[in-house]
């Protein structure tokens, strides 16, 4: 039984604490390496909500030219960013630039922040059943903005390895939990069968923005991630002169397994990894999805730019999906101590592609 890494909260309450590791433990294959006690205290039904990664390799200075390329393609003028828009039949599934408002499960939506998608290491998705969807999927790149795709793609070659690796500890955390047939689910699945998509983003500033007392410091709502694992970087600031404000918060904040919030705080050395709506049906419930917002505190400026990179790692789209348990979507929404907060779906249909239980998703996000 693993012990709890937890702390008392001012109304002497127990609650989680931040969970680290270091890069090269997580990524190494030493199977003698046991992390079961940071995956239960991270991810498990009384744990944080996620894992802050350390120490990879040049992680700051590759990070900055990320960040600071998408902070200039935004101040692009408006017929080169239209130029590199484009998304599939349905609208739904989005490549390169975008901006339009995102819908919320409490009836707000969000329109404070631009976007820039792409995939990573295979530039579509896979999905063969529909050849012209993979097509309309293929990345599109500026050509404004030097070595933007080089300095993404070196992001992501340390975003990537970082939630492979976690792939057969989760595989551990759930022995004796699922099907004996279905031990290594997430390793024999997920880790030569990926997607990797990377969301570059820019937040206006929260002063452009007409809002009552509710949202006035929020450039996003609460909601959980649809993949199986997300990451999230430590953002950079910029003034409306295009001046790198330095400011040492991440305006991030998430929720523990028991819905109790905590500031997201991490260096801009590191990175945070929180689970998705998939990995809550692929874990059976055993590994909940992550709430999370965008907030500043009222200190704060809010004449400032946020930029940010997050991914989303997640099954390929021709994946069939399945509660491993043989449960019902009920039952396991009954095991996770929060019932699944912030959700944008009431309801699952299992053996589904995993395109189907997205497309539900985004359909409720846009629409």
């Amino acid at each position: 039984m693993s012990e709890k890494i937890k702390h008392h909260d001012n109304s002497g309450n127990m609650k989680p604490k931040p969970v680290r590791i270091d890069f090269n433990t997580l990524i190494s294959t030493e199977n003698k390496v046991d992390l079961s006690d940071i995956i239960e205290n991270a991810f498990g039904l009384d744990g944080f909500g996620g894992i802050i990664v350390t120490n990879a390799p040049n992680f700051r200075k590759i990070r900055e030219k990320a960040l600071s390329n998408i902070y200039n393609l935004s101040q692009e003028p408006k017929e080169v960013l239209a130029a590199i828009t484009k998304s599939d039949l349905s609208t739904l599934h989005e490549v390169g630039w975008h901006e339009r408002k995102m819908n919320s499960a409490f009836g707000k939506s969000s329109k404070k922040f631009v976007s820039f998608f792409s995939r990573y290491p295979v530039e579509t998705v896979i999905f063969p059943q529909d050849p012209c969807f993979e097509r309309e999927n293929e990345n599109i790149w500026p050509m404004t903005i030097p070595r933007f795709k080089e300095d993404l793609i070196k992001l992501n070659m340390l975003l990537t390895p970082a939630l492979l690796g976690l792939l057969r500890h989760f595989d551990k955390h759930l022995s004796g939990k699922i099907d004996n047939y279905k031990q290594d689910k997430f390793t024999d699945s997920f880790f030569d069968h990926y997607g990797h998509q990377n969301r570059l983003i820019a937040y206006s500033p929260l002063d452009e923005f007409e809002s009552d007392i509710e949202d006035q410091y929020n450039w996003d709502n609460w909601h959980t991630d649809f993949g199986l694992m997300g990451t999230v970087t430590h953002p950079i600031y910029f003034t409306k002169q295009g001046e790198i404000y330095e400011l040492d918060s991440t305006a991030y904040s998430l929720k523990d397994r028991h819905g109790q919030e905590h500031e997201g705080v991490f260096s801009e050395d590191e990175f945070m990894i929180t689970a998705g709506d998939a990995m809550f049906i692929e874990s059976a419930g055993y590994i909940p999805a992550t709430p999370h917002t965008v907030k500043i505190s009222p200190e704060i400026p809010r004449n400032i730019y946020r930029t940010q990179s997050v991914s989303f790692f997640e099954p390929q789209m021709n994946y069939r999906m399945d509660i491993p348990t043989g449960e019902s979507f009920e039952e396991i929404i009954e095991r996770d101590p929060s019932k699944y907060d912030h959700r944008g779906i009431d309801e699952f249909k299992d053996g589904c592609y995993y395109k189907e239980f997205i497309d539900d998703l985004l359909e409720f996000l846009y629409k």
